[in-house]
């Protein structure tokens, strides 16, 4: 680690300056006087570098590779600790997903996966075109294409979604004949060992904020909290945010997903930190809402409370080796066998195909509702049967909650003992009579409860990862709120990513490496000076208001009045005063006219008119209630009052 003051940093009082001071406009009083200094020569960095990468996966490692390779001196920092940095990418299915037609690649994405929203054709464009040329970059990073192992179409589906037009184009990429082993990101982090002499590594440094020029707002640097203490990084040419998502922030789940509570599959440092620097610094966020997952059971997997991950089993793994979209669902959901929710209905078919969670409706494939503890529920036929395959291990079978009836279950799992025992009633209808009317599972799949005993395995919404974060362009530029590129500010994987709503497998780690290349070459690249700061004197108000001077709660309506007019007053309405006023000839009410209202549109303004018909006929004031208008018939006849009192 370089501990190396930039050249240009300041000395005594200004030195010291707190960068969130700094970076929300305020400078010293002795810098004030400097006229030939930027923002960022008003802070003490702890070290310099070209370029700063956030996040050490396959994102993080590839753009410092591509950085480094276009002559930046890269630092390259993770929050975890060595050994355990890589994000999901070091726990993923190592393929990624590749094509080899760019328009038929286009139009799967932009008709296919993301028909029913709006995309940034743009972005999406610079993403299915590089799709088509993966093979590239792995010969970029030591792989030549001969030693590629491509399962061809028909081997896996591929794509996920074989439905929608173009997909006959896709396939999937693999660095060797392996999966979950960490090949890819291994291959990533040796490349970027080979780098030593330009690319610094720094473990167990996270991020705290970006720092950020308050008037050209372009990103100067990185805040990192290392060894328990504040490092100040200079990035000269650019930051690139690659830290992945939000799946280990239970209130950005709870904020942005609607979950209350889910397991991750993967990484456990993935806390949110992009998405939280990226808002700190006015960076628009996408996809916020859009997460994948996995699991056994259409989304839901075995619960782990002391690791706080998902389990998934290792038939499970070698199964999703054969099929992308079949996931192992079958192996659960056969049988004498139903998951149920927090209430203890059924929520899915047990048995239907997921494609990472997500399940057909209406013709989009979605995530089912999210419950907080999902309960697969089953017999001892069943229960035999998974222990003669193995599926119940000892370990897990401790974990098993039996019952001699559906009351002392529901007691015993927290659902709702009539929902579960009708449930299982209903179940057991549609197992006998050959049809599920709630969700068409298949009659050749249901088999109805027999014996005494019932027994539930708790579950868990598991989660694979998150796509929302600040939002990119086809340069891998971070944009703010109004479409415009943050200066120096890039980002590439999961973070923000483009693969969201309907994932197709692989998606992600072509990602980190298609966005990762652009980003690391585009923050490499050396950029204009920043202007020196500039503090002009304040120009002085044409107006000057003190506290007092004006008060608009407090301020009172007048109107002229002729000898036979009067102003009535009422705040009984919907709105606040209504002001009313009176024309007489004698004592009879000619005219009664509206001053100031602010009554409903929809009912309390359409009914004044009527309400002053009424007045003016009677001649006395006397007004029956507007049906649906009670409290503005209440103010009017309170200020008819009031104007001839």
């Amino acid at each position: 680690m370089s501990s190396t003051l930039t050249r240009r940093s300041l000395v005594a009082g200004a030195a010291t300056a707190a960068v969130s001071t700094l970076a929300a406009g305020g400078v010293t009083a002795a810098l004030a006087q400097t006229a030939d200094i930027t923002f960022a020569d008003t802070i003490a960095w702890n070290a310099e570098y070209d370029v700063v990468v956030v996040g050490y996966g396959t994102a993080g490692g590839t753009a410092a590779i591509y950085a480094a390779d276009n002559g930046a001196r890269v630092l390259l920092c993770d929050c975890a600790p060595e050994g355990e940095e890589g994000g999901n990418s070091r726990v993923a299915c190592q393929m990624m997903v590749a094509g080899n037609d760019p328009d038929k690649m286009f139009k799967y994405y932009k008709d296919g996966l993301f028909w029913h929203f709006n995309s940034d054709e743009e972005t999406l464009r610079t993403y299915t075109d590089a799709l088509c040329n993966m093979e590239s970059y792995m010969e970029y990073l030591g792989v030549p294409k001969e030693d590629l192992f491509c399962w061809p179409n028909g081997t896996v589906i591929t794509p996920e979604y074989p439905e929608y037009e173009g997909g006959d184009a896709v396939y999937e990429v693999f660095v060797h004949q392996g999966n979950y082993d960490s090949a890819l990101y291994k291959l990533v982090r040796k490349n970027v060992i080979e780098r030593a002499d330009s690319i610094d590594v720094w473990c167990s440094s996270a991020a705290q904020h970006l720092v950020q020029d308050p008037q050209t707002k372009t990103i100067v640097g990185v805040e990192l909290e290392r060894d328990g203490q504040p490092f100040y990084v200079r990035a000269n040419n650019g930051v690139v945010l690659a830290c992945g998502g939000f799946e280990n922030n239970t209130e950005m789940l709870q904020d942005y997903l609607g979950i209350a509570r889910a397991m991750p599959i993967g990484c456990m440092y993935n806390n949110g930190d992009g998405v939280r620097m990226g808002i700190e610094v006015g960076a628009a966020q996408w996809h916020m809402e859009a997460y994948e997952s996995l699991g056994i059971l259409n989304g839901n997997a075995l619960a782990n409370d002391e690791t706080g991950r998902a389990v998934l089993e290792q038939s499970f793994s070698e199964k999703r080796s054969v099929s992308c979209i079949s996931l192992g669902s079958e192996e659960w959901g056969q049988g004498s066998v139903i998951l149920v929710g927090d209430d203890g209905d059924r929520f899915s078919d047990e048995t239907c195909v997921h494609r990472h969670g997500h399940v057909y409706s209406n013709g989009v494939w979605r995530m089912p509702v999210a419950n907080w503890s999902p309960w697969l529920i089953f017999d001892q036929a069943e229960l035999d049967w998974w222990k003669e395959v193995g599926r119940i291990t000892p370990e897990r079978e401790e974990l098993i909650v039996s019952a001699s009836s559906p009351e002392e279950l529901a007691e015993k799992t927290g659902v709702k003992p009539e929902i579960l025992a009708r449930t299982l009633d209903d179940f057991n209808f549609f197992a006998e009579n050959g049809r599920d009317y709630k969700y068409n599972r298949p009659a050749d799949s249901m088999r109805a409860f027999e014996g005494d005993t019932l027994y539930a395995l708790q579950f868990r919404p598991a989660i694979l990862n998150t796509q929302g974060g600040p939002r990119r362009n086809g340069n891998a530029e971070v944009l703010d709120t109004l479409g415009n590129p943050i200066p120096h500010l890039y980002s590439a994987g999961e973070l923000g990513g483009i693969c969201a709503f309907q994932y197709n497998s692989g998606g992600n780690l072509a990602e980190c490496v298609i966005f990762g290349s652009i980003a690391g070459t585009n923050a490499a690249v050396a950029k204009d000076p920043l202007p020196n700061i500039e503090l002009p004197q304040a120009a002085q108000a044409d107006i000057k208001l003190a506290p007092g001077d004006v008060n608009d709660s407090l301020v009172e309506t007048t109107a002229e009045l002729a000898n036979n007019q009067r102003l009535g007053r009422s705040t009984a309405g919907m709105g606040n005063e209504l002001v009313l006023r009176v024309t007489l000839d004698g004592e009879t009410v000619t005219d009664v006219e509206v001053i100031k209202q602010s009554e409903t549109p929809d009912y309390g303004g359409k009914a004044l008119p009527k309400l002053i018909e009424m007045a003016v006929a009677s001649g006395t004031g006397d007004v029956d209630v507007v049906a649906g208008a009670t409290m503005t018939s209440a103010a009017f006849m309170d200020a008819m009052s009031d104007a001839l009192k």
